[in-house]
């Protein structure tokens, strides 16, 4: 029994039954994949799923790239979807792509092959050296809630040496040892976040930085619940709850420019 997963142009999705739900005629549609035997994936633009009544009332699964980050599925559709829409001119023969039905990769007019785009970046949080703090931060970009630290990775760089540097260039604090955690795949920007966690000394004056951050805050653990936090099944909530909940005192913490990576 096939069914459709449709994505709009906010990267909002609709799962339903292609049998008992008609599939609306919106202005305009974008590509199709076939992410599994019995789900397409559709992206339509001009019309919202929100607008989709008679569509979402009979829904299987509803919600948005931000709500459903940590759900394969819609991971990879929204991923797939965006990456047909961003590539369709293989970027040396600029001639026009092909994209097999898995939306896994693309072929160009002369024959050459591409595939989607994904984009290395780290993200993690900051504790004080006792562990009793963590360091929230504002995006100034995003403002409206704290979060992680994050950026992408350099060229040439190792994701360690990337943490590094983004934790220096937006809050000024220098890392001395790092531990990798997790990772997620972030649809909205086609990037595999590779989370860390690092302990800094909380009492230095912190160095100059990028200006990419509205506000910084200590936070202790009791303390982090009265701050708005980052979206549900996002890796800087999961971080930053697990910090909360027992920390990591699990993880092996290596030197920064050791011998350990």
């Amino acid at each position: 029994m096939t069914k459709y997963l449709l994505v709009d142009d906010s990267r909002a999705f609709l799962l339903v039954d292609a049998q008992t739900a008609p599939l609306p005629s919106a202005p305009t549609t974008g590509p199709t994949i076939r992410l599994s035997q019995d789900i397409v994936a559709t992206r339509i633009h001009g019309t919202s799923v929100s607008e989709l009544k008679e569509l979402a009332q009979d829904a299987q699964l509803a919600g948005d790239a931000r709500t459903h980050a940590d759900d394969p599925l819609i991971a990879r559709a929204i991923a797939l979807l965006n990456a047909q829409e961003r590539m369709r001119v293989h970027p040396t023969d600029g001639t026009p792509l092909t994209w097999n039905p898995q939306g896994t990769q693309a072929e160009s007019e002369h024959g050459n092959v591409v595939f989607p785009r994904i984009d290395p970046s780290v993200i993690g949080i900051v504790t004080s050296a006792d562990d009793q703090k963590i360091l929230m931060v504002e995006n100034a970009r995003r403002p409206g809630y704290f979060t992680s630290v994050a950026g992408y990775v350099d060229p040439g760089e190792t994701i360690e040496a990337a943490w590094v540097r983004e934790v220096r260039e937006e809050t000024g604090y220098t890392v001395n040892q790092v531990a990798y955690v997790g990772s997620q795949p972030w649809p909205l920007s086609g990037a595999l976040m590779l989370g860390f966690v690092s302990r800094v000394d909380e009492t230095v004056t912190p160095g100059e930085t990028d200006g990419e951050l509205r506000r910084m805050v200590w936070a202790s653990r009791n303390e982090v619940s009265d701050l708005p936090m980052p979206p549900q099944g996002s890796i800087s909530r999961t971080l930053i709850t697990r910090w909360v909940d027992k920390g990591f005192d699990d993880v092996v913490f290596g030197d920064v420019g050791g011998s350990d990576f």
